[in-house]
């Protein structure tokens, strides 16, 4: 019998959760084989099987956070016979006490100081791959719902507690809800306390359930509860590392640079190069592409803001290499891939491994590879109507630019006396002053704002 133990899969990783297993107890699993599927703080992974051989214990159900170190499963690889004490132990585990009448409480078992083991299907109740939360899928659960019946509304058909919700609302309204279910308004509550302990065996509620906290009978009865939902902080929202994260960041003696860039050049070009029949299908060509491409070539002039500060900060290592870091808003949480090599990329290859790091984000599926060795951060917070920003330094990088929104505003022409319209953007850098002087920075903004507002130079860096 082979422990399998959840092995480093980052560097500072000291916990993921469990998203979901690809195997059950009994399943046979090949070397290299994938078992399950864990998120940490900073992406999610597919973890496969050392051994060939037999699961025989799954040691977690999905939606618990398991240390690095600590035994997923045990795998029999045939190697060496069981001992009768630990065939007699798993049948041990196998057997449920009765359920008491009136409704299905917690599974108890009947040996003592045995801990429950927990297979995939039972956290599948058949919805297959259907892309939700560990919590949206302990709701389905209490009301035996097959979550690829729920009509999704999130990113990527992500099946939203919302969408979980409005079914069961409907299910009502028919008739059809099983008797004794709770309404969906105490659903609503049953949820956000669920999101608080996620990892927690399932207690379905009954009509013999104990007296409702104050704002979970004003749910039931109807009214709008003032009071506040604890929400449990998992996954890239995972409250330690976040904090560990800005703590770092904190500490980094910061100064920033603003200035403006007129895009009317590039608003041209990008037009132009949108209606071109020799474009791709399905190419997605955004302002960011150009501003990522500006950038790799800026660096490329200015390498001590393409670079780290060591930890005794004794040195500072220039890259030659230009990873362009994107900043993303996803369903669960901010996250940062990069785009690795932008100097030798061209604006469209740029384009494809952006929307293609954009759809991994927004389904959870970004590797370690896609999220670590980032050299330079960009923001782009004019997507979200920001103007300026004073962004923080992602480390060990040493600088970080944020862009904002394109403004129509008037501005003087060359002769200095006509006034014209002009498309105006924002941008704001970050840098650490232990390593950037202000002089630097502002060489690099200009360099950046010259190869945006004359899109032709890009020409000439073509490799």
């Amino acid at each position: 019998m082979r422990q399998f133990r959840l092995a480093q899969t980052g560097e500072g990783i000291k916990e993921c959760e469990l998203v979901q297993w690809f195997v059950k107890e009994g399943d046979e699993v090949e070397e290299f084989g994938r078992v399950c599927e864990v998120q940490s703080d900073k992406a999610t992974i597919e973890i496969s099987s050392p051994y060939a051989g037999v699961v025989r214990r799954l040691h977690h159900k999905p939606g618990d956070v398991v240390q690095v170190g600590e035994v997923l499963a045990d795998i029999h690889t045939g190697e060496e016979e069981e001992a009768p004490a630990a065939a007699a132990a798993g049948a041990a585990a196998g057997a449920r006490a009765p359920q008491p009448a009136g409704g299905a409480a917690a599974p108890s078992f009947a040996a003592a100081g045995v801990q429950p083991s927990y297979s995939s299907s039972d956290e599948q109740l058949g919805e297959g791959k259907v892309l939700t939360s560990p919590a949206v899928r302990h709701l389905a659960r209490q009301y035996g719902i097959n979550l690829r019946q729920v009509p999704a509304t999130g990113p990527g058909g992500r099946v939203l507690k919302g969408d979980v919700l409005a079914y069961i609302e409907g299910m009502q309204g028919a008739g059809t809800a099983a008797a004794g279910r709770p309404s969906a308004a105490a659903a609503e509550q049953a949820a956000a306390s669920m999101l608080a302990a996620a990892g927690a065996a399932a207690a379905p509620l009954a009509a013999a359930a104990p007296p409702l906290a104050p704002a979970a009978a004003a749910a039931a009865a109807g009214e709008e509860s003032l009071e506040p939902v604890v929400v449990q902080l998992r996954g890239y929202r995972k409250a330690m590392a976040m904090v560990r994260h800005m703590t770092a960041s904190a500490a980094i003696p910061h100064f920033h640079f603003c200035d403006e860039v007129q895009m009317d050049a590039l608003l041209e070009l990008r037009q132009r190069l949108r209606a071109d029949p020799s474009l791709p299908p399905g190419t997605k060509l955004t302002f960011l592409p150009f501003f990522i491409k500006a950038a790799g070539l800026a660096l490329r002039e200015w390498p001590f803001l393409n670079a780290s500060l060591s930890p005794d900060q004794g040195s500072v290592l220039c890259h030659r290499h230009v990873n362009v870091g994107v900043a993303m808003a996803t369903p669960h949480g901010l996250v940062v891939p990069n785009i690795k090599d932008v100097q030798n990329k061209t604006v469209l290859e740029i384009a494809a491994e952006l929307a293609r790091l954009q759809d991994a984000a927004t389904a959870n599926h970004l590797s370690q590879a896609d999220i670590s060795g980032g050299t330079f951060t960009i923001s782009n917070i004019g997507t979200i109507g920001g103007t300026y920003a004073t962004p923080l330094v992602n480390p060990p990088e040493v600088a970080i630019m944020a862009v904002g929104r394109m403004q129509r505003l008037p501005r003087f022409a060359e002769d200095g006396l006509t006034v014209v319209p002009s498309s105006i953007m924002s941008m704001s850098l970050g840098a650490d002053h232990r390593v950037v002087d202000g002089a630097a920075l502002a060489g690099f903004a200009t360099a950046w704002r010259q190869y945006v507002e004359s899109p032709g130079r890009l020409l000439l860096h073509l490799r």
